[in-house]
């Protein structure tokens, strides 16, 4: 029944922001800056290009300078700076996933993802951002819960951002069940914000993501300046949504960012380097993502990883090409007591993982062709194998391909063959299929 009424809920409410539009409309960010949609994304809408990544900084406050904005009051001669366009987005996604993976358990018999399973709801979502007034700008986000943990997801950040030398500076106020804690504000395709990323499977593709250092629950703030060439930033963040039970000021992770980008004729080039450090002390019962009771016990978590990242997108003959690396040197959540936790976003690991991923589209700017390798080393005998976290070493190859219907319809195939080193686990195969509607 709790299913089901997740399911209803969703479903109309994606039907009431469809009865304006027609399939075929943009996304909210075009409406309000009116420009299409690739002049943000390049190859497929999940990946940011450079203007998109200086939208971004500008905290989504750049907008149609031919639209007027709307005052705080009507006949007030005071502007609130608001667009007129109600930056109202939707994303429809259907996602058919199907593994070959034996499960580490005495149940012999084929479930879930095993026998084959149609994900919707648990990977759509409503979003409402984009300028809120002047240099203040953000995004809210209501979506599907992929862990199944709980019935819906609400994320969101609010940008203060100001033009700086040949840039923006500014802070990002930021909460986040799945992005982890750098998504206050990072804008490349390397993995470490969980949405942008080159594959759809990217816990198989994309070390950052595999390690669990670009993902997982944070409320923070961040601090950045970023232009064309440099991007820094430094923040610190609680690992947790719901902060009932943690003692913020305890609890704060520092973490910092610093990335350069080399433009070279039709090529860009990035190299950036990455780091966290910091202890937390909460409820287990937050952390797990309930209200606390009288059962509640405190939580001792250390987190600390660094590791470095390269992005390069550019043309040959006309043929668009983008190549990531992420190299995670090291990764470490240690929780004690190691048994209180559930949560597949909060898992005892120590690990490091190294990827390299590449796609192009050879045909014509609408079909892609992907191709990934990753290399993942668990350093953990306590790791605690869920969700996406591995307690075995195995490398992992990928194949898919994407095809742009139109710019807000697309649809991705991936397969990948997973090699565990352990000698327990057997080979074996995820395979994604995926469409998305956005609007």
């Amino acid at each position: 029944m709790k299913s089901s009424m997740k399911n209803l809920l969703l479903f109309s409410s994606v039907l009431l922001f469809m009865l304006p539009e027609s399939a075929n409309a943009l996304p909210g960010f075009s409406r309000q800056t009116g420009q299409d949609c690739m002049s943000c994304h390049v190859q497929n809408m999940q990946k940011l290009n450079n203007h998109g990544r200086n939208f971004a900084l500008s905290g989504y406050t750049l907008y149609n300078a031919k639209s007027e904005t709307q005052s705080l009051v009507e006949g007030s001669e005071i502007a609130l700076g608001l667009p007129a366009t109600l930056n109202v987005s939707a994303v429809l996604k259907a996602r058919y996933v199907q593994t070959t993976q034996k499960l580490n358990t005495g149940n012999t018999d084929i479930i879930g993802t095993q026998r084959g399973e149609l994900q919707v709801f648990e990977t759509s979502g409503l979003y409402f951002g984009g300028r809120m007034a002047e240099n203040v700008g953000g995004l809210v986000s209501l979506t599907g819960d992929p862990s199944k943990e709980n019935d819906v997801l609400f994320g969101g950040k609010v940008v203060l951002a100001y033009e700086a030398l040949n840039g923006y500076t500014g802070v990002s106020l930021y909460s986040t069940q799945n992005n982890g804690i750098f998504s206050g504000m990072e804008n490349f395709n390397t993995g470490l914000n969980a949405p942008l990323k080159q594959f759809e499977n990217s816990h198989g593709t994309n070390a950052a993501q595999a390690t669990g250092i670009g993902n997982g629950p944070a409320t923070g703030l961040q601090l950045y300046y970023g232009d064309d060439n440099l991007f820094a930033s430094v923040g610190a963040s609680v690992p947790a949504q719901n902060n009932e039970g943690i003692d913020a000021g305890k609890s704060l992770i520092p973490f910092a960012r610093v990335a350069y980008t080399l433009p070279l004729n039709d090529w860009s080039f990035m190299i950036g380097a990455f780091g966290l450090y910091g202890d937390a002390k909460a409820s287990n019962q937050s952390l797990n993502g309930g209200l606390i009771n009288t059962g509640a016990t405190l939580v001792n978590i250390h987190k600390e990883g660094y590791g470095f990242d390269f992005e390069m997108t550019g043309k040959v003959d006309n043929v668009m090409m983008m190549a990531t690396i992420s190299y995670v040197i090291d990764n470490r959540v240690d929780i004690k007591p190691i048994n209180l936790l559930t949560s597949p976003s909060m898992q005892q690991t120590g690990n490091k993982a190294k990827s390299v991923e590449f796609q192009m589209n050879p045909v014509s700017p609408n079909f892609g062709l992907k191709f990934a390798y990753l290399n993942y080393i668990n350093e953990n005998t306590q790791a605690i194998a869920g969700g996406f976290i591995k307690d075995y070493d195995y490398n992992a190859f990928s194949l898919g391909f994407n095809y742009l219907l139109r710019q807000n319809i697309t649809f991705d195939a991936e397969c990948t063959y997973n090699r565990p080193q352990n000698g327990l686990v057997d080979n074996y195969y995820d395979v994604y299929l995926t469409a998305i509607l956005a609007f």
